[in-house]
């Protein structure tokens, strides 16, 4: 029936909407379910399959996202992953794609777009597929600085040190009196890294700290 499809989601509703729109022009054909990271994991070591489809954030023993996408290339690197998520973060989507998966697709109106990034991603392969929502995201913000991955290997390591007192809780005043620098110097490099990362808010910063974890 085309390919053998294993797909993780902690939503069955996600589930069996990804299973019905692959089984149309039997494209595909869903061998495995996941619910958490662990039967995810547990269901790759033991069902054949030529493509993975999983949400990048499930609840779990491993919940973060990337922990899990890292364990999944060093047990299966051939494996073409692609990734759904209902996160609209710009730098996450770029943390997301520099880990090697073949595709990324929003939850929120691009789930009708796995078919097509299935069959794009397995007929060629070195291609990557970005969902409409997620490409609109990532080009609707100003561009990033020339050579500028916009990923974390993009901030010096006083504005990677910023961003992790800040995610503790510390004010742009607490970092200056923690580090000795002036408000105007960790001011400006809060905004250098917000704008190498393409992020426009706190809350924005927040939930890409807390998803890295770094």
């Amino acid at each position: 029936m085309g390919y053998r499809v294993i797909v993780a989601d902690d939503h069955p509703v996600v589930l069996k909407g990804v299973a019905l729109a692959l089984a149309r022009n039997e494209l595909a054909e869903v061998v495995g379910e996941a619910l958490t990271p662990e039967a995810l994991l547990d269901l790759l070591a033991t069902v054949p399959c030529d493509a993975l489809i999983t949400d990048f954030s499930m609840p779990g023993e491993q919940e973060d996202g990337f922990a899990l996408l890292a364990e999944i290339g060093r047990r299966h690197p051939d494996l073409p992953v692609m990734v759904i998520t209902t996160r609209a973060n710009p730098a996450l989507y770029r943390e997301i794609l520099a880990t090697g998966v073949r595709a990324l697709i929003g939850k929120a109106g691009d789930t009708r777009d796995i078919p097509e990034a299935l069959f794009r991603v397995m007929a060629r392969p070195t291609y990557t597929y970005v969902g409409s929502s997620v490409r609109a995201l990532l080009e609707q913000r100003y561009e990033l600085p020339q050579g500028s991955p916009g990923t974390l290997a993009a901030l010096s390591p006083r504005e990677v040190e910023i961003l992790r007192l800040f995610a503790a809780g510390n004010s742009v005043t607490d970092i200056a009196r923690a580090t000795g620098r002036g408000l105007s110097t960790i001011s400006q490099q809060k905004s250098s890294a917000m704008r190498k990362l393409r992020l426009d808010s706190d809350a924005e910063i927040l939930e890409y700290i807390d998803h890295l974890r770094f």
